[in-house]
């Protein structure tokens, strides 16, 4: 009997392989046809699902490639140019200020201006002049706070220009060199018989100034198209007239460095108010609490160096007697030209005293007691 057991159990032992084989025709089948049913499945879903999305909801581009900014604020300004595609695909993208003017290109922000990175100003901090605001921030991009607000009389005042990477001292920049060396004085003799050596200064300083600019596509561009062509080519002279144009777009905003007034014994540029940070720090605990008179206290603690009335345009954009001397900066005499031709600047100066700006002749604007200031 025991030995019929032990049979009938290496039997069953036996039996195991097969039975698992048959078991695995059963099933192998019915799961690769579930699996197929499943597929089929979800290809029906994505299939409707994509013919919903894309017919009665269709997706829109993001507004990185579709719009460009319509209004630049601090918080733009720390997206960067890179982060917005339709920028880069506009030959000449337009970002401004305020509503009232606009700049050409982006503005590079400036992390080691102490006037707003206290939390005191923004990066455009003019908007009480309507008429006047994008000028006087357009200057915000190229010079700090110091150079108009800060006190010293000097004549010219000591400047210095400070990189927005880091703050410290550095030469002017780039693209007042490339500017500089396609109007000089003695441009068109150089340019007339352009050697390999003058294409390849240019070319360099093109490129310096479109890193400087935080990659400016403009630049980069006519850097390659003037190092594609040969310097004694009729190409490379259609570029240099190109440049005249092109360059001068690309001074507000985008030099990737500042002027700012000089510390006479570092050398190095001012940035802000010395040994404030109390101040400052009083100021923000106590200025939503604090009286006139004590709020006037705690705004002069935090600028003891602040003028009583901030420099005019016709200060230093003179020929005479002025308090920037451009030329000592850095700006070829081309630029410096354009910087102290009057019209202008008598203009700006009329817009901040609230004289008339503009003078239409009469038989389009009759002089009457009404009429208006054009301002905008």
């Amino acid at each position: 009997m025991a030995k019929f057991r032990f049979k009938q159990v290496l039997d069953a032992i036996a039996s195991i392989p097969r039975r698992t084989v048959q078991l695995a025709r059963l099933l192998i089948p019915r799961a690769y046809a579930l699996a197929i049913l499943g597929v089929l499945c979800w290809l029906t879903f994505m299939a409707i699902r994509y013919l919903y999305v894309s017919l009665v909801t269709p997706a829109t581009a993001p507004p990185q490639i579709t719009q460009l900014p319509t209004r630049l604020d601090a918080a733009l300004l720390e997206t960067g140019r890179a982060e917005w595609q339709a920028l880069a695909a506009t030959e000449m993208p337009r970002t401004p200020p305020s509503h009232y003017h606009r700049i050409d290109g982006w503005i590079t922000p400036d992390h080691f201006n102490d006037c707003t990175r206290s939390g005191c100003h923004s990066a455009l901090p003019h908007t009480r002049n309507k008429a006047a605001r994008a000028f006087l921030n357009m200057h915000a991009t190229s010079i700090h706070c110091g150079v108009c607000h800060m006190q010293g009389d000097e004549r010219p005042r000591p400047l210095v220009w400070y990189d927005l990477t880091d703050g410290k001292t550095t030469d002017p920049p780039a693209i007042l060199g490339a500017y500089g060396m396609i109007q000089s004085a003695d441009a068109g003799k150089r340019w007339a018989e352009p050697t390999a050596a003058d294409q390849k200064t240019l070319v360099g300083l093109l490129r310096t100034a479109a890193k400087q600019a935080r990659a400016v596509p403009a630049l980069n561009t006519l850097a390659d198209h003037f190092a594609a062509v040969s310097p004694g080519s009729p190409m490379f002279q259609t570029l240099l007239s190109e440049a005249r144009d092109t360059l001068p777009r690309h001074f507000r905003g985008e030099y990737g460095a500042k002027l700012a007034v000089k510390n006479p014994a570092t050398g190095n540029p001012i940035l802000g108010h010395p040994n404030t940070d109390q101040a400052v720090r009083s100021y923000f605990a106590q200025k939503d609490r604090a009286d006139e008179q004590t709020r006037k206290r705690l705004l002069e603690s935090v600028h003891p160096l602040r003028r009583k009335e901030a420099l005019s345009c016709s200060d230093c954009h003179r020929t005479q007697d002025a308090l920037v001397n451009f030329a000592g900066v850095g700006f070829p005499q081309a630029r410096i030209d354009a910087l102290v031709a009057p019209i202008v600047v008598k203009m700006i100066d009329h817009l901040r005293e609230g004289s008339p700006a503009f003078t239409m002749p009469e038989f389009i604007a009759p002089k009457s007691p009404t009429t208006q200031n054009i301002d905008n």
